[in-house]
Protein backbone atom coordinates (compact mmCIF):
# COMPACT_ATOMS: atom_id res chain seq x y z
CA UNK A 1 0.00 0.00 0.00
CA UNK A 2 2.87 2.35 0.79
CA UNK A 3 4.24 1.88 -2.74
CA UNK A 4 0.93 2.90 -4.30
CA UNK A 5 0.58 5.94 -2.05
CA UNK A 6 4.13 7.09 -2.70
CA UNK A 7 3.69 6.57 -6.43
CA UNK A 8 0.47 8.54 -6.63
CA UNK A 9 1.94 11.29 -4.46
CA UNK A 10 4.93 11.57 -6.80
CA UNK A 11 2.67 11.57 -9.85
CA UNK A 12 0.67 14.41 -8.34
CA UNK A 13 3.73 16.42 -7.34
CA UNK A 14 5.61 15.86 -10.60
CA UNK A 15 2.74 16.00 -13.06
CA UNK A 16 4.23 19.11 -14.62
CA UNK A 17 7.31 17.07 -15.60
CA UNK A 18 5.35 14.56 -17.70
CA UNK A 19 6.21 14.78 -21.40
CA UNK A 20 3.74 13.01 -23.70
CA UNK A 21 6.34 12.94 -26.47
CA UNK A 22 8.50 10.57 -24.42
CA UNK A 23 5.79 8.01 -23.68
CA UNK A 24 2.33 7.27 -22.42
CA UNK A 25 1.09 8.31 -18.97
CA UNK A 26 0.89 4.68 -17.83
CA UNK A 27 4.53 4.07 -18.77
CA UNK A 28 5.56 7.18 -16.85
CA UNK A 29 3.56 6.12 -13.78
CA UNK A 30 4.96 2.56 -13.88
CA UNK A 31 8.48 3.98 -14.12
CA UNK A 32 7.86 6.13 -11.06
CA UNK A 33 6.51 3.08 -9.19
CA UNK A 34 9.51 0.97 -10.23
CA UNK A 35 11.95 3.62 -9.05
CA UNK A 36 10.16 4.00 -5.72
CA UNK A 37 10.27 0.20 -5.30
CA UNK A 38 14.02 0.26 -5.91
CA UNK A 39 14.37 2.99 -3.29
CA UNK A 40 12.36 0.92 -0.80
CA UNK A 41 14.52 -2.14 -1.45
CA UNK A 42 17.69 -0.13 -0.97
CA UNK A 43 16.41 1.19 2.36
CA UNK A 44 15.58 -2.33 3.50
CA UNK A 45 18.95 -3.65 2.37
CA UNK A 46 20.67 -0.93 4.36
CA UNK A 47 18.93 -2.29 7.45
CA UNK A 48 20.54 -5.67 6.71
CA UNK A 49 17.18 -7.36 6.37
CA UNK A 50 16.63 -10.27 4.02
CA UNK A 51 14.96 -8.61 1.05
CA UNK A 52 13.58 -10.45 -1.93
CA UNK A 53 11.48 -8.65 -4.53
CA UNK A 54 9.12 -10.58 -6.76
CA UNK A 55 9.28 -7.60 -9.11
CA UNK A 56 13.02 -7.94 -9.56
CA UNK A 57 13.70 -11.65 -9.69
CA UNK A 58 10.53 -13.73 -9.18
CA UNK A 59 12.08 -17.19 -9.47
CA UNK A 60 14.83 -16.58 -6.94
CA UNK A 61 12.36 -15.20 -4.40
CA UNK A 62 10.99 -18.65 -3.87
CA UNK A 63 14.35 -19.90 -2.64
CA UNK A 64 14.50 -20.77 1.04
CA UNK A 65 17.44 -21.23 3.35
CA UNK A 66 16.64 -24.94 3.60
CA UNK A 67 16.07 -26.24 0.08
CA UNK A 68 14.56 -29.44 1.48
CA UNK A 69 11.49 -27.38 2.37
CA UNK A 70 10.95 -26.26 -1.23
CA UNK A 71 9.11 -28.58 -3.60
CA UNK A 72 11.30 -30.57 -5.98
CA UNK A 73 10.08 -28.58 -9.00
CA UNK A 74 11.22 -25.35 -7.35
CA UNK A 75 14.64 -26.75 -6.48
CA UNK A 76 15.20 -27.86 -10.04
CA UNK A 77 14.04 -24.53 -11.41
CA UNK A 78 16.35 -22.58 -9.08
CA UNK A 79 19.30 -24.77 -10.03
CA UNK A 80 18.49 -24.42 -13.72
CA UNK A 81 18.09 -20.64 -13.52
CA UNK A 82 21.51 -20.42 -11.91
CA UNK A 83 23.05 -22.65 -14.57
CA UNK A 84 21.33 -20.78 -17.38
CA UNK A 85 22.45 -17.47 -15.93
CA UNK A 86 26.04 -18.74 -15.96
CA UNK A 87 25.63 -19.66 -19.65
CA UNK A 88 24.90 -16.05 -20.58
CA UNK A 89 27.76 -14.01 -22.04
CA UNK A 90 29.72 -12.22 -19.32
CA UNK A 91 28.62 -8.76 -20.52
CA UNK A 92 24.94 -9.76 -20.30
CA UNK A 93 25.50 -11.32 -16.86
CA UNK A 94 27.01 -8.07 -15.56
CA UNK A 95 24.07 -6.00 -16.80
CA UNK A 96 21.40 -8.40 -15.47
CA UNK A 97 23.12 -8.69 -12.10
CA UNK A 98 23.49 -4.93 -11.74
CA UNK A 99 19.86 -4.23 -12.64
CA UNK A 100 17.99 -7.13 -11.05
CA UNK A 101 20.22 -8.10 -8.14
CA UNK A 102 21.91 -4.82 -7.21
CA UNK A 103 18.80 -2.77 -8.02
CA UNK A 104 20.57 -0.22 -10.19
CA UNK A 105 18.82 1.72 -12.91
CA UNK A 106 19.78 1.15 -16.52
CA UNK A 107 21.36 4.61 -16.61
CA UNK A 108 23.45 3.83 -13.52
CA UNK A 109 24.66 0.63 -15.16
CA UNK A 110 25.50 2.48 -18.38
CA UNK A 111 27.49 5.07 -16.44
CA UNK A 112 29.25 2.45 -14.33
CA UNK A 113 30.24 0.28 -17.30
CA UNK A 114 30.90 3.32 -19.51
CA UNK A 115 28.65 2.06 -22.29
CA UNK A 116 25.66 3.67 -24.04
CA UNK A 117 22.23 3.33 -22.43
CA UNK A 118 20.97 1.60 -25.58
CA UNK A 119 23.63 -1.09 -25.14
CA UNK A 120 22.46 -1.72 -21.58
CA UNK A 121 18.87 -2.01 -22.78
CA UNK A 122 19.72 -4.41 -25.60
CA UNK A 123 21.93 -6.59 -23.36
CA UNK A 124 19.11 -6.74 -20.82
CA UNK A 125 16.53 -7.64 -23.44
CA UNK A 126 18.77 -10.25 -25.08
CA UNK A 127 19.72 -11.84 -21.75
CA UNK A 128 16.13 -12.04 -20.52
CA UNK A 129 14.97 -13.46 -23.85
CA UNK A 130 17.74 -16.05 -23.77
CA UNK A 131 16.88 -17.04 -20.19
CA UNK A 132 13.22 -17.27 -21.15
CA UNK A 133 14.06 -19.51 -24.12
CA UNK A 134 16.29 -21.75 -22.00
CA UNK A 135 13.60 -22.09 -19.33
CA UNK A 136 11.05 -22.94 -22.01
CA UNK A 137 13.34 -25.73 -23.27
CA UNK A 138 13.64 -27.03 -19.70
CA UNK A 139 9.87 -27.43 -19.41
Amino acid sequence: MELVQDTMSNVWQKAHLFNAEKGSPSTWIFTIARNIRFDMLRKLQNRKEDVCSDDLWPVLCEQTADTKIAPLDEQITLEQVGQYFNELPAKQQRVIEAIYIDGKSQQEVADELEIPLGTVKSRTRLALQRLKDMLREYD
